[in-house]
């Protein structure tokens, strides 16, 4: 390339730099007047002579609002800023408070760049004046003060409060504690009522010295695995004076009544206690069971139907709750699935109506779980929802093999594991007193009735002669059976295969 050429591109180069930095944005430069200053020093007019010259010198600032010199070339950094803060302040001319647009004081360089910005000129809408901070500060505390006041006027009006409850507890209990015989006579009319009370009276006697527990101290299943059911039969107890609020009662079972003037209490929180004592009780117990055994017309049968019916309903949900445990806690399956539940009630309610006992019925869930456990090993694509469903399968056909063939079926009881209803045992034991007084082989075989199971007797209150129905008083012999078969534990071997 000749030296002609290397001009012309040279020329090129230089005249694209030259439009390049023409085109590229030039640094702005604000240029102050020295007349008008960015900051004002105030310097104590007691200072040493060194301490002014070194605040003046700290303070100086240049035309464009930047510090004229840095702190080290001034003098020893750590002393510099400390005699300079010791004995002089700013004040930033083109900085004002946002309150009161005042000058903002500062007394330090890293304070008035903070406040001000690098030129000292930026405005400061989030800073106050030193007075204004101080009105400030003032206010704030005042409202802390407020504050506090109000948090301790609250918290004294709670313990006052507190102390109220405490003491119209205290009395509601007291007067509890003053209910030592029943108000009357046995009036209550709910049959399910008074089974309740009897399976209380049973729980009382088994745990002397102790309040009856509350609903929510029970748990989920409570007396009669209905919770709303529970709560609506111990009030009517409670209304009909046999049952009074146990001292123990916690604190947060009562609440102030809807007047002010009291409590009233929350019913599945508060503890219970049968009102007369004992051996009170255990006579009304008794005469629950002999009224729901021979009061005749309608309304005996209906008592008897309505505990019957309550009866088969704790007993299907116990056994299907025998089962669901048994997949879930012995195999690791789910429960049986939501929409075969209706048909396994059905299928509890079928073995129960043909004469198996609950032990009987908890023999043939355990087969049933064992068997459909058995059935998914054998086929691997089957997994555990599929086991859990066809074990209501296999019980429904254990159960009618059972009844054509009429094997012999061992009872089962229940693991430890297993939880029931408090009222379970007391209202098998009750419902069986009452299926004995109307057992055709019982009626038939006592000597004090006749065939329909009534006996003659005479009416205390008018002397006349009566019929009533017999409760058969004398042992009458059952027909010889074999043995019940009782296993405590899951694991052991199926005693009713065939």
């Amino acid at each position: 390339m000749g030296k002609r050429e290397r001009r012309r591109k040279r020329e090129r180069t230089d005249n694209h730099q030259s439009k390049q930095r023409a085109a590229a944005p030039q640094p702005i430069f604000r240029e102050f007047p020295e007349d008008v200053p960015r900051i004002r020093v105030v310097i104590k007019h007691d200072a040493p002579e060194d301490a002014q010259r070194i605040s003046a010198l700290y303070w100086e600032v240049k035309n464009d609002g930047t510090w004229a010199r840095t702190v080290s070339s001034i003098g020893v950094a750590g002393n510099i800023g400390a005699v300079a803060t010791a004995h002089s302040h700013a004040v930033l001319l083109h900085c004002p408070c946002a309150n009161c647009s005042e000058p903002i004081a500062v007394t330090n360089r890293s304070w008035a760049n903070k406040v001000g910005g690098k030129y000292l000129d930026a405005e400061a809408p989030s800073y106050l004046c030193e007075d204004c901070t101080a009105i400030e500060r003032h206010e704030e505390s005042e409202r802390q003060q407020r504050a506090a006041e109000q948090r301790h006027a609250e918290q004294e009006r709670a313990r006052q409060e507190s102390e109220r409850i405490k003491l119209l507890i205290a009395d509601a209990i007291k007067d509890e504690e003053g209910k030592r015989e029943p108000t009357g006579p046995l009036d209550v009319e709910d049959p399910l009522a008074l089974a309740l009370y009897a399976a209380l009276t049973s729980y009382s006697t088994s745990h002397p010295g102790k309040a009856l527990p509350s609903l929510t101290g029970i748990g989920p299943l409570g007396w009669t695995g209905d919770e709303e059911q529970d709560r609506e039969l111990l009030l009517a107890l409670y209304d009909a004076g046999l049952l009074a609020l146990a001292p123990e009662s916690p604190t947060q079972a009562f609440v102030p009544s809807p007047d002010g003037d009291g409590v009233a209490f929350v019913s599945a929180e508060v503890a219970w206690r049968i009102v007369g004592g004992p051996a009170n009780a255990q006579e009304r117990a008794k005469e629950i069971r002999y009224a729901l055994q021979t009061r005749p017309g309608t309304q005996g049968a209906a008592a008897r139907d309505a505990f019957a019916a309550l009866m088969d309903r704790m007993e299907v949900a116990d056994i299907a709750a025998y089962l669901n445990g048994l997949l879930t806690k012995k195999y690791g399956y789910p429960e049986v699935p939501e929409a075969r539940r209706e048909e396994l009630a059905d299928v509890i309610r079928k073995g129960l109506d043909h004469g198996y006992t609950p032990g009987q019925m908890i023999c043939f869930a355990w087969r049933a779980a064992d068997s459909a456990a058995a059935w998914k090993e054998r086929n691997p694509r089957m997994g555990p929802p599929e086991a859990a469903s066809a074990s209501v399968t296999s019980l429904n056909g254990k159960l009618e093999k059972a009844i054509e063939l009429h094997h012999s079926i061992p009872e089962y009881e229940t693991p430890r594991w297993h939880k029931a209803p408090l009222a379970l045992g007391s209202f098998r034991r009750l419902h069986a007193d009452i299926r004995w007084v109307y057992n055709r082989e019982i009626i038939s075989a006592c000597p004090h009735c006749d065939h329909q199971g009534l006996k003659e007797t005479i009416r205390a209150e008018s002397g006349t002669k009566a019929l009533w129905r017999c409760t058969h008083p004398v042992e009458i012999p059952a027909q010889q059976q074999n043995p019940e078969e009782t296993s405590p534990r899951d694991e052991a071997p199926d005693p009713a295969d065939v």
